[in-house]
């Protein structure tokens, strides 16, 4: 009982804003302080929490920066047993899931989120969906027509405007992507064009793009390369979790066909509804066939399987199959293996050493996590300890994130209309930009692994590349919005923010980015892709060995060296010089550092 009221005296304590003296409400809300946390269990602090409960659910959403985005995803257990259990890991379940997006989310302006919605079994899902959503505009929104002196009756202790962004995650359906921006519009949000992103037709849905996958499949490739496996001439093996049908795996099939051809050996696919092995590799016109019409992995025709005597398409309706499924990830052996589909922390310290054969040795070379936190961190390090190569969900996962920021910076300038006028041009730069962020992050992972091993391994090193760029981001961002005004006449400020924009968007609405992208949302690139920018050219420890009092300074003078980098190596390449490629070479390479650390070194003086 003691312990019952400190808890409630904490949760009241901590309260920031709540619609509690609404007189009409769809769900009870409550912004949180994260300072309610028990920072021995959670020693990293979000920047906000929202606690949302209401008939028939429970909501979290947890948010890393002021301008954030994140999916949001409904739970829906079968049973009240299911129920239970998923509401007791609700909020650790949200705390990952949103740190992870905090980690992947380096590249881009906006800050990880993450919200997740426990719907009591036989509860309506969209009648869920849409209360917690109206209750969590009821704290979104300062004034709304439909809440008569709704100001006066919101008790705040909060006065930030907060903007948060929507993304779709697991049974979140078209109607309810399209009538969640379109119920933040009728209840006046600021930037409910930007609510929710993936909107059918006006959005960029990402399982028609793969966006999730073209990012994934560029760490496939470096890993294989690492490997010392050439995968357009040579033949290798990859084992999977989740299906054709859904997002991630299904696109990373299409993907791996596209780029490898039949040197791609699919060797196992499990889902939520069946499984399918053949050492042989999986017959690709019938993977296809369920990619194209959006079946389970169950419906894969076992006439297409070969005639290894271990080959088997089976269904999980029955307590084998099911065994079989849960266990086939675990026993199959390839090269890589790609968890594209699964629920959280699938694979945990009692039982990752599953992977391992009779011989104590791990049925893979690698892992490349397309899900997030399938593994936790435990398991990850003792794979590690065994030999595998990892590349971690916050890297592997992370340009699906990428693609909805670029979809939120056209919903914040551009009309649907006009959106949808250049939306092909657009996609194709976006899905340009994405390849291009995750090859840099996977060169600079290699890199900084041949040059750090075996002090560091790969997830250690996805961790440091995260908190490396996330760091300078905060230094950044709290520098720069001291003086936003005085930075937005920039001219190095501006071109940063044209820079980070699709080329189309650029040329045809180069003044409504510069009038209508509000002021910071443009902050937030500029400290984001600077960060990046940094981090990526000049690897790991370069920024970290700078006093942190001369952090920003080092890195807006940086940008404008590099700046002047480029014209350099411009004029070197159109003069007539013998050795002008040699010279062009060291000037990408390090002059914008060089000439940064002498500026550093004449001020200090």
């Amino acid at each position: 009982d003691k312990n019952i009221l400190k808890e409630s005296l904490n949760f009241i304590g901590g309260i920031l804003r709540t619609n509690y003296f609404l007189a009409t409400k769809t769900g009870l809300a409550f912004r949180m302080s994260p300072d309610i946390l028990d920072s021995k269990y959670y020693p990293n602090k979000p920047f906000g929490i929202f606690f949302i409960i209401g008939r028939d659910f429970r909501c979290f959403q947890v948010r890393w920066k002021d301008i954030a985005r994140g999916g949001l995803r409904v739970v829906m257990p079968r049973s009240s047993a299911d129920h239970d259990y998923a509401l007791a890991g609700l909020f650790d379940e949200v705390y990952g899931l949103s740190y992870a997006q905090q980690l992947k989310n380096k590249d881009i302006p906006e800050g990880g989120s993450k919200a997740v919605l426990v719907l009591k079994p036989g509860g309506h899902r969209d009648q869920a969906v849409r209360g917690a959503v109206n209750a969590l505009l009821d704290l979104l929104v300062s004034e709304d027509e439909s809440h008569e002196g709704h100001s006066d009756e919101l008790m705040s202790y909060y006065s930030r405007e907060e903007i948060i962004y929507l993304g779709p995650d697991e049974n979140i359906t078209n109607e309810l992507i399209e009538w969640i921006p379109a119920q933040a519009a009728r209840r006046g949000y600021r930037y409910a064009a930007a609510f929710m992103s993936s909107k059918p037709g006006e959005g960029i849905n990402h399982k028609e793009y793969g966006v999730t996958s073209e990012g994934l499949n560029v760490f496939v490739e470096n890993m294989l390369d690492f490997l010392g496996i050439q995968p357009k001439t040579t033949p290798f093996t990859v084992k999977m979790t989740g299906g054709p049908d859904g997002d991630v795996a299904g696109n990373e099939l299409k993907i791996l066909h596209r780029e490898y051809g039949d040197n791609a050996r699919v060797v196992a696919i499990g889902d939520g509804f069946g499984a399918a092995y053949d050492p042989q590799g999986l017959n690709w016109v019938e993977l296809l066939r369920l990619v194209r019409t959006g079946k389970s992995i169950a419906e894969f025709d076992s006439s297409k399987l070969s005639e290894h005597s271990d080959a088997f398409a089976i269904k999980a309706d029955t307590a084998e199959n099911v065994r079989i499924r849960n266990e086939l990830f675990f026993k199959a052996k390839a090269d890589i293996f790609i968890p594209a589909g699964g629920r959280p922390y699938a694979v945990q310290e009692k039982n990752w050493d599953k992977f391992l054969d009779a011989a104590g040795k791990p049925t893979m070379k690698a892992v490349v996590e397309g899900a997030n936190i399938f593994f936790t961190s435990e398991a990850r390090s003792r794979l590690q300890d065994a030999g595998v190569l990892m590349i971690k969900d916050s890297s592997a996962n992370k340009t699906g994130v990428i693609c909805s920021s670029y979809e939120i910076i056209a919903s914040l300038t551009i009309s649907a209309k006009e959106f949808l006028a250049i939306k092909e041009e657009y996609v194709k730069q976006v899905l340009a930009v994405l390849r291009n962020k995750a090859d840099l992050e996977a060169k600079l992972l290699f890199r900084a692994y041949q040059e750090s091993y075996p002090a560091k391994r790969l997830v250690d090193l996805s961790m440091d590349i995260s908190r490396e760029i996330n760091d300078l981001t905060d230094v950044l961002l709290e520098e720069i919005s001291k003086k936003q005004d005085h930075f937005s006449q920039d001219p190095l400020f501006k071109e940063i923010v044209l820079a980070h924009c699709p080329e189309v968007l650029v040329r045809l609405y180069k003044e409504r980015i510069e009038k209508d992208l509000p002021l910071a949302h443009k902050v937030a690139i500029v400290a984001a892709s600077i960060a990046s920018y940094i981090v990526y050219r000049e690897g790991l420890g370069w920024v970290a060995r700078l006093p942190v009092a001369e952090r920003f300074d080092a890195a807006y003078t940086y940008m404008q060296k590099d700046k002047l980098a480029l014209n350099l190596i411009r004029e070197v390449q159109g003069a007539a010089l013998e050795s002008k490629d040699q010279i062009v070479e060291i000037l990408k390479r390090s002059a914008a550092r060089h000439m940064t650390m002498i500026d550093i070194e004449n001020r200090s003086e």
